[in-house]
C-alpha cells in the first residue's frame, strides 16, 4: 500500500505528542498571523514521510522521524547531548513546516485559470512559501516553547523551489505595485489554487486599470501566469533530484526566475502595448482582445525559453512532441550508462504523471475516488546534503 496515503493510530489530546505539536500549530499561526486549517484531528504517519495535512483538515506526524527526536528538547532541566540537541532541532524544523501547511486554504480548483491542488506549480509554489515561512520563523517558535538552545538549520529544505521564488518576489514587485514581503502576504493569504491568478489579478488591475474589459480579463491571466507556472513546476526534476548537489539546486532556481522574469515581462510589455495603442487611437471604445499574431508570439516566447533550457541541458525542460504516455513508457525499456540516467528517466516519468492530461484530479474527484487528495509529503531533512551535479 501506498505509504502517503496510511495512516496509524490516532494521537489523542491529552498526552505529550498531541499538546506539542498542537502548540507547535498554535504558535506558527500565531506569528504568520492566520488561523491554521487543522481541525484537531492528529493521527501517526509510517514510513519515510514526516507528515501530510489532508483536505478533510486532519494532520499526520511521524514518530520516528518527528515526536521522537523532537521530545529530549522539551523536557524541562534535561541535559542534552549534542546528537539529541541538533536532532531535536530537525525536528522542530519539520514540524513547523508541516505546522504551516495547515495556514493555507486550498480553495475551489475546478474554476477558470485555478491551480490543480498537487499540480507541480502548486506543490512548487506552497513549498517554497513554508520553506521561507520556516526558516524565518522557526527557530523563534522552538525558543518561545523550549528553555533548551536547539539549532535549526537556515539552509531551504527546497533550494531550487524557494530561491526561485524568493527572486520573483522582488522581481513581481513593480509589476505588482507591492513590496517583496506584501506580495509574499497577499499569495500566503490567498488560497492555493488561486494564488497564480492573484498575481495576475494585481498586475492587470495595476498596470492596465479599467483599459482591459473584464471579458479579457481570463485570457490575459493566461498570458501572464503561464511563464510563472512554468517556471516554477519546471524546477521539479532538479528539487527532486537525489544526485544533483544542494548548491546547484540554488543556481537552477535563481537561472529560473530570471528566465521566468523575462518572458513575464516581455508578455507584459506586449500586452501593455496592444491596449495603450487602442486607447490612444479609439478613445472611450472599447478595445478588441488580443490579435493571433501577439497570442503567436507568445507561443514563439514559450518556446524560446524552453530551447533555452534544453540548450543547458536540463531535461525538465526540453520539449517533448506531444508528450505521449508511450513515449515515457519506452524509457523504463532503454539501458542507462550511468546513474544520472537512470534517476533522469524515473523523474520524467513522475512528471509524465504530474502533467498529462486527466492526470489532474480535484478535491471532489479526489474524496469521491476514497484517495486522500490535496496532501504534500513532507519528506524528513535526515538525508545527505552533497550529491553530484
Amino acid at each position: 500500500m501506498n505509504e502517503l496515503l496510511e495512516r496509524g493510530p490516532e494521537i489523542l489530546p491529552g498526552t505529550w505528542e498531541y499538546d506539542w505539536f498542537a502548540s507547535v500549530v498554535a504558535k506558527t499561526a500565531e506569528y504568520a498571523g492566520r488561523p491554521s486549517h487543522w481541525n484537531g484531528k492528529l493521527y501517526e504517519q509510517p514510513g519515510p514521510i514526516s507528515g501530510l495535512y489532508d483536505s478533510d483538515g486532519s494532520m499526520t506526524i511521524s514518530r520516528e522521524h518527528i515526536l521522537d527526536p523532537a521530545r529530549p528538547g522539551y523536557i524541562e532541566g534535561h541535559s542534552l547531548s549534542h546528537e539529541e540537541r541538533y536532532a531535536a532541532g530537525a525536528a522542530t524544523r519539520m514540524a513547523v513546516f508541516q505546522a504551516r501547511a495547515s495556514l493555507s486554504g486550498l480553495g475551489d480548483d475546478t474554476g477558470p485559470g485555478a491551480s490543480p491542488i498537487g499540480s507541480l506549480e502548486d506543490i512548487a509554489l506552497e513549498n517554497a512559501l513554508a520553506d521561507r515561512f520556516t526558516g524565518t520563523y522557526g527557530g523563534r517558535i522552538a525558543e518561545s516553547l523550549t528553555e533548551q538552545d536547539l539549532p535549526l538549520d537556515s539552509f531551504p529544505a527546497f533550494p531550487a523551489y524557494t530561491t526561485a521564488t524568493d527572486r520573483l518576489m522582488y522581481s513581481l514587485s513593480r509589476p505588482t505595485g507591492l513590496g517583496p514581503d506584501e506580495l509574499r502576504d497577499l499569495l500566503e493569504s490567498t488560497d492555493r489554487s488561486q494564488r497564480f491568478n492573484a498575481i495576475a489579478d494585481r498586475v492587470i488591475d495595476t498596470q492596465l486599470g479599467d483599459r482591459v474589459p473584464e471579458a479579457h480579463r481570463d485570457q490575459l491571466r493566461q498570458d501572464l501566469t503561464g511563464p510563472l507556472r512554468r517556471g516554477l513546476s519546471g524546477l521539479t526534476m532538479t528539487e527532486c533530484s537525489r544526485l544533483t548537489h544542494q548548491g546547484s539546486k540554488l543556481t537552477w532556481g535563481h537561472d529560473a526566475a530570471e528566465l521566468t522574469e523575462t518572458e513575464f515581462d516581455l508578455n507584459l510589455e506586449d500586452i501593455k502595448a496592444h491596449y495603450d495603442s487602442w486607447h490612444a487611437k479609439h478613445p472611450g471604445v472599447e478595445p478588441p482582445a488580443l490579435p493571433d499574431s501577439l497570442r503567436e508570439t507568445f507561443l514563439d516566447r514559450e518556446e524560446g525559453i524552453r530551447q533555452i533550457w534544453a540548450d543547458r541541458g536540463w531535461p525538465a525542460q526540453q520539449p517533448v512532441a506531444g508528450r505521449e504516455e508511450a513515449y515515457y513508457e519506452g524509457l523504463r525499456q532503454q539501458i542507462y550508462p550511468s546513474e544520472r540516467d537512470q534517476e533522469i528517466a524515473q523523474l520524467q516519468q513522475f512528471l509524465w504523471s504530474h502533467t498529462a492530461p486527466g492526470k489532474h484530479t480535484s478535491t471532489e474527484s479526489g474524496a469521491n475516488a476514497g484517495e486522500r487528495d490535496n496532501v504534500r509529503p513532507i519528506t524528513s531533512t535526515r538525508k545527505s546534503q552533497r550529491g553530484v551535479e
